[in-house]
């Protein structure tokens, strides 16, 4: 049994993997975690024979999971990285080391479930939009802030909106008759239009239907918002850690530290 961690900007996600498949997802908000969290939380369970790491959190969580590892049972964690090639999948960036590892499980985990084009988005503290052909080929993304970072560079950044913002409500359309509204309503229209914006590039580039796949902690408030299909598919990180783990795949792409 394995133990699969998706360690992001704001959250992170576990599974446990084994002969039956990817265990349930569990997630939990790791700001302020120590040693004894990530061990209260992530560690709580039978001790695996590895755990798989996918982190874009920093040094200081690489750290955090290594100490609660040695702590605890003993062992070493695996860390993925981001390469040129894996499980079917070509990455676009010259310097494939570059695009995101959670970007690129990403990638990895739609190309295992879809036999079409896909455009993945993945809203969480950032959100990217990657764009897959049907033969694996990573044709490139976009980056923007997610909605509660960019509803909180307006608050910050602007001389009275946070002022204007503090009573008020929020509503389900794209018009809103007070200021918080303005701000929340804008920031998920905002990030909604993009993903169509995204969909329908693919759409003409490659005179194809894209499948549209949405992960992360914040997508569930960009779906009300969308013209097109999609799936939401919370564990995609995961998925495409499990691909990267499977004995064919060579364990290419994972770095002890």
């Amino acid at each position: 049994m394995d133990l699969l961690v998706d360690i992001g900007n704001t959250r992170i996600k576990w599974a446990t993997l084994d002969d039956s498949g990817l265990g349930e997802q569990h997630a939990a908000a790791h700001t302020g975690w120590a040693r004894e969290h990530f061990m209260d939380q992530v560690l709580r369970g039978a001790r695996p024979d590895r755990v798989l790491v996918s982190n874009v959190g920093g040094l200081r969580m690489v750290s955090l999971v290594q100490d609660a590892l040695e702590y605890r049972w003993s062992m070493k964690a695996t860390f993925a990285e981001t390469s040129a090639a894996a499980c079917g999948v070509v990455n676009s960036y010259p310097e494939p080391s570059k695009l995101g590892v959670d970007r690129w499980l990403c990638l990895i985990a739609a190309h295992a479930m879809e036999t079409r084009a896909s455009c993945i988005v993945s809203v969480g503290t950032a959100m990217t939009i990657d764009a897959l052909d049907a033969n694996g080929v990573h044709l490139g993304g976009v980056i923007v802030p997610g909605p509660d970072l960019m509803i909180s560079s307006l608050m910050k950044g602007t001389s009275d909106i946070q002022t204007k913002a503090a009573e008020g409500s929020i509503a389900a359309g794209l018009f809103a008759n007070n200021t918080l509204g303005a701000v929340h309503q804008g920031a998920v229209n905002a990030l909604a239009a993009l993903t169509e914006r995204a969909i329908e590039s693919m759409r003409l580039n490659l005179r194809a239907e894209p499948a549209v796949i949405l992960t992360g902690g914040a997508c569930r408030r960009l779906e009300p918002l969308l013209a097109s299909a999609y799936v939401e598919v919370p564990d995609l990180v995961l998925r495409g850690l499990a691909m990267l783990a499977a004995p064919q795949s060579s364990m290419i792409g994972f770095v002890p530290k």
